[in-house]
Parts: structure tokens; sequence; C-alpha cells
């Protein structure tokens, strides 16, 4: 668990450079996003996505096409919040005002 989660933290490395990285195993897509992100029903790695801030908070976060939709909310550390949400519509969007967001889309 100990490297999982120091390799997630090196993502923001890449994020920081401009360079698209992501950790893949059988089960998961592991990468950042500080950006709005648009997701394809038919084209993420699994049925589930889990929005998980890496800076304290994600600021004004809205979304929409998911099952569980938000509207300007404050995602904090140590919230359970943004786990395992799914995407409802062909379309789904990631969108908020400030912070850096882990996504994991998960096959389990």
């Amino acid at each position: 668990m100990d490297h999982a989660l120091a390799n997630i933290h090196i993502l923001k490395d890449t994020l920081e450079l401009g360079i698209p990285c992501q950790i893949l195993d059988c089960y998961n897509n592991i990468y950042l996003v500080k950006d709005p992100k648009t997701l394809y029903k038919n084209k993420t790695y699994g049925k589930y996505i889990s929005l998980i801030p890496l800076t304290t908070t994600v600021e004004g976060l809205t979304l929409k096409g998911f099952k569980y939709p938000l509207n300007n909310a404050c995602l904090s550390i140590g919230l359970s919040l943004g786990v395992s949400n799914e995407i409802v519509e062909e379309v789904a969007t990631i969108e908020f005002k400030q912070g850096i967001l882990i996504v994991i889309e998960s096959k389990d």
C-alpha cells in the first residue's frame, strides 16, 4: 500500500509538467486532474468512478451525468463522498474551481 500511495503522489509531478500519466492494473486506471474532465461511459476503464482529493480540498465540484451528481460541492480529505460513483449518461463531466483530484476508474 505504501508504494501505491507514493506512486499516486508521484503523478503530481507529471501533472504539473503537463505530461499525461496514469497507473494501470487489471482493475484500475488511476490519474490526476486539475482541470475539468469529460468521461464517456463506453470508454471508461470500469463501471465505478471514484474522486478523491489530492489537495486538502477540491472546491466547487460539480458532477453531471453521474448516479450521484454534485453541484458546487467541497470535497475534503478524510471524507468518502466521492467514492464509487457511476456514470449513468453517455457523457459525464467533472468540473471544479480549485484543487487536484485523484480519479480512479475501477472494474471491481
